[in-house]
């Protein structure tokens, strides 16, 4: 049985293109990000270089001229050792960085199209003179890389480039003006200026005599294939089968406990029954969370399903003084800043797993790839006119369309052309779930407001001919941004810091290659959520859990800006860093605060803003700490 070890590890590394140097960058770098981590840290010098691993995964040549360094896990290995095997590699292949390394030297560049997994890793090969970083595809594992005359600086986390002290400890503006629309920092932009993401499923290889270059090596768009001519059952049995493999393959061996996430959600639902078939009767927990006078309902539905699958359930009530409490570790251990409450709750579900097991699952993205929640849905995306123009061709608008418009509603022909340059979906899409909107960026924001362009934005992704439906269209959107930079970032940050392996079974390639074959419906109905799901889960669960839609909550936490400490909390920001430095209009603050009832609306709108400013005082007014501060969040937000 093909099993996997622990993804448990960091990368780091330096290139010094110039000159030979001989300060040991890489080792501050890994002490930066050993929070969650046992392994040992090891750095390996060159000339003109460094690259060190906390853990375990790193691989050496013969010569021991090239080696390979990886943070996370490979789940085809038995393939590619297969594959090696008939390709002549005869030598012994222990761990998969060993696989890795022989992949490289069989294959070069295109070996990262033989890899399955969630992934970053880094070769360096001494005689060419080359270095590839790589991340995997859907972007499970982020990758940051600076560069300047004198270096060339990658890691898994961005606090441990501010470690070395080369990286200035700059802002970006286009990255917080993509922030405050998105609630969280998308594509290949990071927080702080110049450093860069490497995109999912794309890498930098850099050599001496020619320099850098990023490429992809897959293609999330080359995926949407005809349609699949697949009947409904065969569908199911198809799709069924990926899931039970790829939850099987991310099983760890031995008897230890294996965790579940089990959010009330079909997602998590599925994981957790896929899980509990495949391991021996009383090693499977659940764990769920709730927010205090919110979302109890959810954690009600979570119990009801661990007590179905018969397995050990252990759940925690968040309050507002659980988040006041955390915020300032979670921000820390986050790197970049996230508009979402619910880290506040991954944290805290995060810790209490810990306790019990090292290994967690989660139904992540299942949502995204099978139209499992309501945002989707035509009860919440108001789908206008306009969006039917991409199935229009645009010679027709451009010189018959645009013309009458300009003679009888300018405005309206301005909005036409404009639309019909991206894909009008996803560009509405974008606009009715932005956090801030181009008007509430300006009023907020002014000086931010000119660095982001939603028209500029969709620019970066292909309008692909298959896409010819608004659901297509908010899913494809979904998977490029908010999966990665939102939802698996949180998770992937935030379990790793508990010292959690996070294991993700509909991550995997064949499934999301798979269910971007699945036709969708132009317009989704509630009723029609998760509808390739459901079919699957339907013998084992309540009609009650099956058909529960899962709902965008807009006024959420609504309740807690009534709470006397959150209210003190927020009074801090209308004198803070953001307000000073002139990012966000104090006039706004004041007005969002001091409005009646407003507040309760807005909850999510100020908690971005205070994300934000406790991740200035953090990683921008201080030198960077290898700890988070102990101090608590009002101290923090006090200081000046």
């Amino acid at each position: 049985m093909f099993r996997i070890m622990s993804d448990l590890s960091r990368i780091a590394g330096v290139i010094y293109p110039d000159v030979l140097q001989t300060d040991n960058l890489t080792s501050v770098m890994l002490d930066m990000m050993r929070t969650g981590i046992d392994g040992e840290k090891s750095v390996h010098t060159s000339k003109n270089s460094q690259i060190g691993v906390i853990g375990s995964e790193v691989a050496f040549n013969e010569k021991r001229d090239c080696f390979c360094v990886l943070d996370g896990l490979i789940e085809n290995l038995p393939d590619l050792r297969r594959e090696l095997k008939a390709a002549g590699i005869s030598q012994t292949l222990h761990g998969p960085a060993d696989v890795i390394l022989a992949a490289y030297h069989l294959w070069h560049e295109r070996f990262l199209e033989k890899i399955d997994g969630a992934f970053a890793l880094a070769i360096v090969n001494t005689k060419k003179h080359e270095l590839i970083l790589a991340r995997d595809r859907i972007g499970k594992k982020p990758l940051y890389w600076y560069q300047d005359k004198s270096h060339l600086i990658f890691g898994s986390e961005l606090k441990a480039l501010l470690a070395t002290g080369i990286v200035p400890q700059t802002a970006c503006s286009d990255a917080l003006a993509m922030y405050l629309y998105f609630g969280f920092i998308p594509q290949d932009l990071s927080p702080i200026e110049k450093v860069n993401k490497l995109l999912p499923s794309h890498y930098l290889i850099y050599r001496a005599d020619k320099g850098k270059s990023v490429k992809p090596y897959w293609s999330y768009s080359a995926c949407f294939k005809e349609p699949s001519k697949e009947s409904p059952k065969e569908i199911l049995s198809h799709l069924s089968h990926l899931l039970e493999t790829s939850t099987q393959n991310l099983i760890p061996p031995g008897e230890d406990p294996v965790g579940c996430f089990v959010t009330g959600g079909l997602g998590s639902a599925t994981v957790a029954w896929e899980v509990t078939r495949k391991t021996k009767p009383g090693r499977t927990r659940g764990f769920s969370v709730a927010f205090e006078s919110e979302t109890e309902i959810d954690m009600e539905v979570a119990q009801k399903i661990t007590q179905r699958l018969d397995i050990k359930d252990t759940s925690i009530l968040v309050t507002a003084k659980s988040l006041i409490e955390n915020l300032v570790s979670i921000v820390w251990n986050m790197g970049e800043p996230l508009a979402d409450p619910n880290m506040v709750a991954t944290w805290c579900l995060s810790k209490l797993a810990a306790q019990s097991t090292k290994t967690i699952f989660s139904g992540m993205g299942s949502d995204e790839f099978l139209a499992g929640h309501n945002r989707y849905t035509n009860v919440e995306q108001d789908v206008p006119y306009i969006s039917r123009l991409n199935l229009i061709p645009t010679p027709i608008i451009r010189h018959i369309i645009v013309p009458i418009l300009e003679r009888v509603y300018p405005k309206a022909a301005f909005n036409v052309l404009r639309v019909a340059k991206t894909n009008p979906w996803q560009f509405e899409y974008m606009r009715h779930n932005a956090l801030f909107n181009e008007g509430d960026l300006r009023e907020a924001a002014p000086r931010l407001a000119p660095y982001y362009d939603p028209d500029v934005f969709l620019h970066k992704f292909h309008n692909l001919p298959r896409i010819t439906s608004s659901v297509s269209s908010y899913l494809y959107i979904d998977v490029k941004t908010r999966l990665p930079d939102h939802y698996m970032l949180q998770y992937e940050r935030i379990t790793k810091a508990n010292g959690l392996s996070w294991r993700t079974p509909f991550l995997n390639q064949e499934i999301v290659e798979y269910t971007a074959s699945l036709p969708e419906p132009d317009v989704l109905s509630q009723d029609e959520t998760a509808s390739y799901l459901k079919p699957l889960i339907e013998p084992v669960f309540s009609e009650a859990i099956v058909k529960r839609p899962k709902k965008s909550r807009p006024n959420f936490l609504k309740t807690w800006a009534e709470q006397p400490e959150m209210s003190a909390i927020f009074r801090y920001l209308e004198n803070g860093t953001l307000v000073q430095t002139g990012i966000i209009s104090q006039e706004w603050i004041k007005k969002e605060l001091d409005a009646h009832g407003k507040v309760n609306k807005n909850f999510r709108n100020l908690f971005s803003i205070l994300v934000l400013e406790v991740w200035f005082h953090l990683f921008i007014n201080h030198p960077i700490r290898p700890k988070p501060p102990t101090t608590d969040l009002s101290e923090l937000l006090s200081e000046t």
